[in-house]
Formats: structure tokens, C-alpha cells, sequence
């Protein structure tokens, strides 16, 4: 009797865990609110004390309860460490085991079976009074029967030794499973006033958080970029996440309670004034966004702004312990206008540019992204956004070229007393269209900025550049039709005092 009461407390715990009513994971924690059912009772100074179990990667810090029923209050709390199995992991390698030993079950009994009929076969070797035409009969009909029976049974022990070594694993998982077990934290709570039926509290958590994964697809004849994003979630607190309100935040957010300490402006040696830290925050146990979300969970995600991050509202969601698991959190496709992008002095390919503009701002987290354009796959890199628009690029079009000639260079001094120094450069640059389409097309280059007040600098282009915002850009935006080709011609002259050291620049 005794061995039986101590495996059901093995199995079954004195106190049971609270299940997770509400989790919000940021990049690498999580802030989990629980609600757990107490049996109080009675404690020092006519308190009343309660026990929670907590997992091992809860910061003991973190700890927050909510409004105690009855005008009751936290007196105290206190923490201790200790090592209790982990039923989450045993539990389905018990699973395990029960269906591997039924399975040894059926095939001990086709084996048995088969082993029967062998011997009844055998027992035949006694004719008795049979005639010689009868024996030859039994004769053949035994053969076939006992090479039948016996290719079976071959097979059914083959069958027997593989499920023996199966059980034999997890029978050895089961024990080191049992014996590792997990650190837990056991909390008292100490209640002054009326002794509470439950508690609800929320925590910080480690071990646990997720990742945004990106895809955008490029589609210039649509003009759109089909946009999808997804959000690998993972938790390892060793319990599993059932059916909770799920939300996603961008970052930890930071509250500081009180105002820094104004130092006074003195003048002197340097001095460090070292900042503190704010603690970290916890979210309200029963915000407004959370109220929301009681009833049926939304059919898409919804972004929640707060003051110095977003989340976004993944309705009920479960998560096993130690698993990764994928969301759906948007698919859109994003209005866009192409162009491809060439800046000769640095190379000759063109990059296909795609320019999004939304209309609300849009705060999209780092995170691993797959570029598509065309339904080929051109980059995996990291992306984000924030604002109203966005610039991405989807790789290079080998079809649009540009290539540069240098007409002339020259250096040498004029003047009658040759006290001037000159440089001279001719080149030009022609973009080849050879696609089977017209291609919107946008070269830049830098433009000289003389840094001298005694340098003189004459350029000029054919045709003329845009007049744009950015005084150290040259920039030209044509249509370039199929098969055709767009020429650009650059003259530059510098004139400067023969005494004076010229540094030309890197595009010289």
C-alpha cells in the first residue's frame, strides 16, 4: 500500500500548476498571466498561506498579483528551489510504451498460433492405416503447410525481437526522464484579510520567445510585391500553453516609475554619471486589450500600439513545451513602383528597385526575410520596416547592362607663367536594354563637389540630370525601349593654383 501512495504522489504533485490564461512573447521572454485555484491555509500571526509552483525559468522578481477578492492583500512571499518530474515528458513516453507492449501482445499470440499449427503438422508423422495414395496426399499438403507456417513464424519473431528492443528504449527514456526531473519554484503567499479561492499573478519568463519570418515576392508586370509574414514561437518552461490569449511584442517594454535625478552643469574634470536602469516592466493583468479577446478569438491577428512598442492580438493559441511552432500573422499584396537602379561608377549591373508606400505607418520587426521576384528566389537576408514606405531591391536584371567608355583624361598646367594646374575627363556611359519589354530606368552617379574654394570645377552632361533634392547626385530617369539603347555624355574640367595638391577623388 505504502509504494502505491508513493507513486500516485510521484505522478500527481501535491500542488498542481496553474494553467497560463494569457501570454505576451517578446524577441527572448515572455510575460505570462496565470490564474490559479488555492487551498489556503492557516499561517503565522493569523495570516493564511497559499503554495504556487512557478517554472525554473520565472524571474522571482517579476512576480505580480492582481486585485485579491474581499479587500485581502500579499503579506509575504517567500521562494524556494526543488526538483520535481517532469510529467510532460513522461507522459507520452508512457503513451509509448502501452502501445508498443499491446502491439508485442498481438504478435506473442499470431505466434503462438503459427507454433500450433506447426506442431499439429508434425504430430502427422504417424499414418496408421492411411493407404499410399493418402500418404503421398498428407505429404504434400504438410510441405506446403509447414513452409507456410514456418516463413511466418520467422517473421512474426523477427517482428517480436525489434518490438523488445523498442519497449527496452523507452523503458530506458522513461527511467532517465524520471530521474532528471526539473527545477521548479515552490512560492508561498502569505494573505492578510479573507483567504482567497484563487490568485492571479503574472510573471517574466525566460527560455521562450519568437521570430518573425518574412517572404516578399516581387511581380513587376502587377506592380505589387505579394508580401507574407509568419512568427516562429518556441517555449521551453516545461509546461504546455493550452488554448491561451497569444500576443506578440516587438520589444520589452521600458517604464520608469520615477524621473531620473537632475545632476547639476559643472565644468571640470570629466565625470561619468552613471543612469540607472529601469526595472523591467510588467504588463497589466487585465488591460483593456486582453478584455477584448475573451469571447472568440480574432480570424486574423490584430496590431496593438502601445507607447513604445506594438504587439499583435494571435487570439487562442496552444504551444507545447520544447516545440516550435508557426503562425500566420499577414499576407498582403503591397502596391509598388519598379525601376532598375544602375550606378555605373561602381558597376555595370542594373538592380531591380521597388518603392511601397502605405497609407497608416507600418512597424514590421528584424527578422530573416526571402526575396522572390518572378517566382525565383534572389536573396535571404534580414528585414524590417517602419514608417509609410519602403525601398527594397529584388536582386539584378541580367537583360539591362551598362557600360562605360572614357573618351579622354588628361592632366597638365596653361598660362603664360603656367601657374595653374588642369584635369580633364571625357567619358561616356551607354545603357543596353536587350529584354523583349521597355524597362523604367534610373542611372545615378556622384556629382563633383569642389571642397576649395580655389578649385574650379566645369561640368557638364548630355542630356541634362534631374533636378533633384541631394546636392551629390547626379541622376537620370528614362524609358528604355526593348532592344534599344539610352547615352549619357560627361565632360569635366578642374582648374586650380599650380601650388595647390589635388586629390582628383575615387572616380577619377
Amino acid at each position: 500500500m505504502t509504494r502505491i501512495l508513493t507513486t500516485i504522489m510521484l505522478l500527481f504533485p501535491l500542488w498542481a500548476w496553474a494553467a497560463p490564461t494569457q501570454v505576451t512573447l517578446f524577441p527572448d521572454s515572455a510575460q505570462v498571466e496565470e490564474v490559479s485555484a488555492v487551498t489556503p491555509e492557516p499561517g503565522e500571526a493569523g495570516l493564511s498561506s497559499c503554495t504556487l509552483i512557478l517554472p525554473g525559468q520565472a524571474d522571482p522578481a517579476s512576480l505580480r498579483f492582481g486585485r485579491l477578492a474581499d479587500k485581502g492583500t500579499i503579506a509575504d512571499l517567500s521562494w524556494k528551489t526543488r526538483r520535481e518530474q517532469n510529467q510532460s515528458a513522461l507522459e507520452p513516453l508512457n503513451r509509448r510504451l502501452a502501445e508498443l507492449k499491446t502491439e508485442r501482445n498481438a504478435v506473442l499470440s499470431d505466434l503462438e498460433g503459427v507454433r500450433g499449427r506447426i506442431a499439429f503438422w508434425k504430430a502427422q508423422t504417424k499414418p496408421g492405416e492411411l493407404t499410399v495414395a493418402a500418404l503421398r496426399e498428407l505429404a504434400e499438403e504438410m510441405g506446403k503447410a509447414l513452409g507456410t507456417d514456418t516463413a511466418k513464424a520467422q517473421s512474426l519473431e523477427t517482428s517480436l525481437e525489434d518490438l523488445n528492443t523498442k519497449i527496452a528504449w523507452v523503458e530506458q527514456e522513461i527511467a532517465n526522464a524520471a530521474g532528471q526531473g526539473r527545477t521548479v519554484w515552490e512560492v508561498r503567499v502569505l494573505v492578510a484579510g479573507p483567504a482567497p479561492k484563487e490568485l492571479s499573478y503574472a510573471y517574466s519568463l525566460r527560455d521562450c520567445g519568437w521570430v518573425p519570418l518574412y517572404r516578399l515576392e516581387a511581380a513587376p508586370a502587377r506592380k505589387t510585391i505579394d508580401f507574407s509574414w509568419q512568427a516562429k514561437v518556441w517555449q521551453r518552461s516545461g509546461q504546455d500553453w493550452s488554448d491561451v490569449r497569444l500576443f506578440l511584442a516587438t520589444m520589452q517594454p521600458e517604464i520608469q516609475a520615477e524621473p531620473s535625478i537632475l545632476p547639476p552643469w559643472e565644468i571640470g574634470p570629466l565625470r561619468v554619471f552613471h543612469k540607472a536602469m529601469a526595472a523591467p516592466a510588467m504588463m497589466e493583468m487585465r488591460s483593456s486589450a486582453a478584455d477584448e479577446v475573451q469571447g472568440a478569438a480574432p480570424p486574423q491577428p490584430v496590431q496593438i500600439r502601445h507607447s513604445t512598442y506594438a504587439a499583435w492580438n494571435m487570439g487562442k493559441k496552444s504551444v507545447p513545451a520544447g516545440d516550435t511552432r508557426i503562425f500566420e500573422i499577414e499576407q498582403a499584396a503591397w502596391p509598388a513602383d519598379f525601376v532598375h537602379l544602375i550606378r555605373p561608377s561602381l558597376d555595370s549591373k542594373a538592380f531591380v528597385q521597388a518603392k511601397a508606400e502605405f497609407d497608416t505607418p507600418r512597424e514590421l520587426p528584424a527578422g530573416n526575410a526571402f526575396f522572390f521576384i518572378d517566382g525565383a528566389m534572389v536573396d535571404q537576408r534580414q528585414f524590417s520596416l517602419s514608417g509609410r514606405e519602403a525601398t527594397l531591391f529584388f536582386g539584378t536584371d541580367p537583360l539591362l547592362t551598362c557600360t562605360t567608355a572614357l573618351n579622354d583624361k588628361k592632366t597638365g598646367e596653361k598660362g603664360l607663367f603656367k601657374q595653374k594646374q588642369t584635369f580633364l575627363r571625357q567619358w561616356t556611359m551607354t545603357v543596353r536594354n536587350a529584354s523583349d519589354r521597355p524597362a523604367q530606368v534610373r542611372i545615378e552617379e556622384p556629382r563633383p563637389l569642389p571642397r576649395d574654394e580655389r578649385i574650379t570645377v566645369e561640368f557638364t552632361t548630355s542630356p541634362e540630370p534631374l533636378h533633384e533634392d541631394d546636392p551629390e547626385i547626379l541622376a537620370w530617369n528614362s524609358t528604355i525601349a526593348a532592344g534599344k539603347e539610352m547615352i549619357i555624355s560627361l565632360d569635366l574640367r578642374l582648374d586650380a593654383p599650380e601650388d595647390l595638391n589635388i586629390d582628383p577623388g575615387w572616380r577619377w
